[in-house]
């Protein structure tokens, strides 16, 4: 199976490593339109997977097994019908165009989030790629991390009881780079987007109304772009349940991504584990390990166990959680935040954000 890694940043290079290493995977081709950049971004990747790579590049869970060659390609036109499947990992404004290109030559993609920032135009989007009956996956790793898989099957199963709150934190280790605040999407549509997939996405209810709180604590140049470094958002859940998602782009004590429920039978929690960066004042509480260093660290088993899904769904032999119609509520909640920061009012939100 030859898969095209469209886009070589930090997340493209991590996914051409990634479905190196996945079985099924034959040929991983990168693909671009500046030569240097991607010989470049091939060397990077071939480190990565060198015998005795660094745990940093590798990654900690990487496969022994044979990995696949990684290629420099010819243009997308080029390459695109000899391909088997597609990684979009460009910038957003891009995804629909790229989306569309792969699912009107038939061949299926994975595509970097979120497919669009409108709603509206994500709705449309979502019917035409339907309509080319080419499989889309987008890439809300968490519907794919087995933390919150087990999570959302132990609730189904009702081992937490009765919902009675729900805590997501989405706290970045470093600082966003300066360049890339203002195309970023802001806090909610970049970052909170995850949240505002996952937390539907395990509870089985949708959110019906949102409240927001916000402001510039570490970064002046977030405001310089709208945006803040430091958030709150409040969601109703249909039953009347609360989740509340904090939000932060610098946490110095490492990168710390979590969801917690609170049941009237039982409390569940999807990452927490010895690296989870608390530092507890309790007498004789033992330290934290060294915590995950980046999004990256904290969902490696995600990230894999995308790639791995992906692949089964090319084949025919998997199932897709992620079709574009599945991102629309999370956006709708992210904007929903970015109104209610904006003007302080609690938004309601329609019936429309069902989340399966």
């Amino acid at each position: 199976m030859r898969i095209g890694v469209l886009g070589l940043g930090l997340i493209g290079k991590m996914h051409a490593r990634n479905f190196a290493q996945t079985p099924g995977v034959s040929e991983v081709v990168l693909l671009g339109r500046d030569p240097g950049r991607l010989e470049s971004a091939r060397g990077e990747v071939a480190a990565a997977l060198a015998p005795g790579a660094a745990p940093e590049l590798s990654g900690a869970l990487a496969p022994s097994g044979p990995t696949a060659p990684v290629t420099v390609g010819a243009s997308l036109d080029d390459e695109l019908p000899r391909l088997d499947g597609l990684v979009v990992a460009t910038s957003t404004r891009t995804h629909p165009e790229f989306a569309l290109k792969a699912a009107r030559a038939g061949v299926p993609s994975l595509v970097e989030k979120p497919l669009d920032l409108d709603p509206d135009r994500l709705e449309a989007l979502s019917a035409e790629l339907e309509a080319t009956g080419t499989e889309v996956m987008v890439a809300f790793h968490r519907r794919y991390d087995p933390a919150h898989q087990e999570l959302r099957c132990r609730l189904a199963e009702g081992e937490a009881g009765t919902i009675r709150a729900v805590t997501g934190v989405g706290h970045d280790h470093y600082a966003l780079r300066p360049e890339y605040v203002p195309d970023s999407g802001g806090l909610w549509l970049d970052m909170l987007i995850h949240d505002f997939d996952a937390i539907p996405w395990v509870t089985g209810q949708q959110v019906c109304s949102v409240w927001a709180s916000g402001a510039v604590l570490d970064a002046p140049v977030h405001a310089e772009h709208g945006d803040v470094d430091s958030g709150v958002a409040v969601l109703v859940l249909e039953s009347g349940a609360v989740a509340t998602v904090s939000g932060l782009r610098r946490n110095g004590a490492g990168q710390d991504v979590r969801m917690e429920v609170f049941g009237s039978l039982n409390t569940l929690a999807a990452g927490i584990d010895a690296r989870t960066p608390i530092t507890s004042t309790e007498p004789d509480a033992p330290p934290p390990a060294p915590p995950y260093d980046v999004f990256i660290d904290r969902f490696e088993r995600a990230f894999r166990a995308e790639a791995d899904a992906f692949v089964k769904v090319v084949d025919g032999t998997g199932t897709n959680l992620t079709p574009p119609r599945a991102g629309i509520p999370a956006v709708r909640i992210a904007l929903a935040a970015a109104r209610s920061l904006s003007t302080g009012d609690r938004i309601e939100l329609d019936g429309e954000n069902n989340n399966d």
